[in-house]
């Protein structure tokens, strides 16, 4: 062992696990990625570790640097988690509502105890008439006050580097030069069907990329919750036009990438019911310690499935931990 080794490089080669259980004799395999595995405790630590590592060979993020980012769940405390074993200052802004069931208090405790300075952003603050805003129009309202702030932090001091991590295509890089080689290499190739969450877009286009090199007919599902229609906010351009409202910058989106490269042939809309029964069954069932948006890749997995021959193999992703969901309980919500 170097001095040069940290916890940062256990982050990635992630076991790869067939479900035993819970796909009710569908005479199709289901595989999970355990990226809930990783030291941080979620699939998010790879793409972290790679945005900070590119900006760190750009020079955009130098020693003594404050990371800033704005993240729904996941993202924060990776962040926060490869930030500080860094030695970088690291700024997350979350919010702090978005329905009646989220509640972010785990993420932020989590992102706190890895030494981030996070600050939860109330929507009804910073905008009249908040609570009229339904749907689409208030999600790409809130992630736009949450991007213009980040944004400005940058803009105001040249010390702060944005990870952006739903623009920034090193996100997408971690997937398709990690993920997505781990998986063929652990699947032997054998692979026809590859389901995960939308999410920024960089985890399920990032692994598409390599499968479909290897594997041109392979199915992608592309997984998307009910209360967080991210796709629907950029596809509309919504979210471009709430950054352009709120004075921010004109922005290119990986879910732009992912919608232009055809690579994903269908779209599952999972409820968020649905999502938590599966969780709570991988739990008891096959003993996956995970949280709702690994429920919802499996039912989708398993939607797939119902559709595809006998001896088929899917693989999909087992995306975080149960404990970041804890101040939600009984009623963990699914968002990404």
């Amino acid at each position: 062992m170097t001095e040069k080794v940290t916890i940062l490089n256990n982050i990635g080669n992630t076991p790869l696990l067939k479900l035993n259980h819970v796909t009710d004799s569908l005479g199709v395999d289901i595989y999970v990625k355990c990226e809930f595995t990783n030291p941080g405790g979620s699939i998010k630590d790879r793409m972290a570790l790679c945005m900070i590592e590119e900006a760190e060979k750009r020079g955009e993020l130098k020693p003594g640097g404050t990371i800033v980012d704005q993240s729904t769940g996941n993202t924060g405390p990776a962040l926060s988690f490869v930030g500080n074993v860094k030695g970088y200052k690291v700024q997350i802004f979350l919010p702090a509502q978005l329905s009646s069931a989220y509640d972010s208090a785990d993420r932020i405790r989590i992102a706190r105890l890895y030494g981030a300075n996070v600050t939860p952003i109330d929507l009804n603050k910073h905008m009249e008439n908040a609570d009229q805003l339904q749907g689409v129009e208030r999600a790409a309202t809130f992630v736009a006050i949450r991007m213009k702030q980040c944004y400005d932090l940058q803009q105001s001091d040249s010390s702060n580097w944005w990870a952006n991590q739903l623009c920034n295509v090193d996100n997408t890089r971690a997937h398709r030069e990690y993920t997505g080689r781990e998986i063929l290499e652990q699947m032997d190739g054998q692979i026809d069907g590859w389901v995960a969450s939308v999410g920024t877009g960089g985890t399920l286009l990032g692994v598409a990329q390599t499968l479909k090199e290897k594997l041109p007919e392979l199915k992608v599902a592309g997984v998307v919750p009910t209360d967080d229609p991210r796709i629907e906010w950029v596809r509309s351009r919504a979210v471009h036009k709430a950054l352009e409202k709120f004075g921010g910058p004109k922005l290119r989106f990986l879910i732009e990438d992912l919608l232009e490269s055809n690579v994903m042939d269908n779209e599952v809309t999972i409820e968020n019911a649905d999502a938590k029964k599966m969780a709570d069954r991988l739990c008891r069932e096959e003993g996956l310690y995970c949280g709702m948006s690994s429920g919802a890749n499996v039912c989708a997995a398993i939607a797939m499935a119902k559709t595809m021959k006998k001896g088929s193999k899917i693989v999909t992703v087992i995306v975080d931990r149960r404990d970041r969901y804890f101040a939600e309980y009984p009623n963990e919500h699914y968002v990404v």
